[in-house]
């Protein structure tokens, strides 16, 4: 029978605590080097950046810094006795539900004379209901630069809206027309 011979491991254990102790300060003398390099190469060289143009996301390019600008309604002027904008047109269009054939919408739209952003124009429509009620609808349009208008009134068809009266226009002016019916669409 062999003998064993015990292995005295100590030693190799002191080798490797020795050899991992002097790579990490190895390492910590590395770095510190080249930090100070650095810091030495960059001070004489280092200056505040110039920057000409800044891009900004798209976002932030159609943000307003100033803000909103106050938007008004513009006055009606009066030239020889005449008050402008006028009413130059109004018609509508009833949308109407395919199965039940209750008016789920009406769109009020025209235009003015002469073209001007930014005009109040009030519409005022009256509404039957099948069980012979009657309601009334005011809707608010303010027109575009090309002097036109537009606004919708939706409906639900539990509104059982049967007939809608034809609207009435009031311009900036305070002079009046009644829309035209533009047809009747589907649903």
């Amino acid at each position: 029978m062999q003998q064993k011979k015990s292995v005295d491991r100590k030693p190799r254990e002191k080798t490797e605590k020795s050899i991992n102790r002097s790579r990490r300060t190895a390492l910590k003398t590395i770095a510190a080097g080249t930090a100070a390099a650095g810091t030495m190469a960059l001070a004489g060289k280092w200056s505040k950046p110039v920057v000409d143009t800044i891009i900004l996301p798209a976002h932030a390019q159609a943000t307003n810094p100033i803000g909103p600008t106050a938007t008004t309604t513009p006055e009606p002027t009066t030239t020889s006795g005449e008050c402008s904008p006028r009413l130059a047109s109004a018609s509508y269009l009833v949308t109407r539900d395919l199965q039940t054939g209750f008016a789920i919408a009406v769109t009020v739209s025209g235009t003015v004379t002469p073209a001007i952003a930014g005009a109040a124009i009030v519409i005022d429509f009256n509404v039957l209901h099948a069980d012979n009620s009657t309601s009334s609808n005011t809707l608010n349009a303010t027109t575009d630069a090309a002097g036109a208008y537009s606004a919708t009134q939706s409906f639900v068809t539990g509104d059982q809206v049967t007939e809608v009266g034809d609207p009435g226009v009031v311009g900036p002016c305070g002079d009046t027309m009644d829309a035209q019916p533009g047809g009747i669409g589907p649903g």
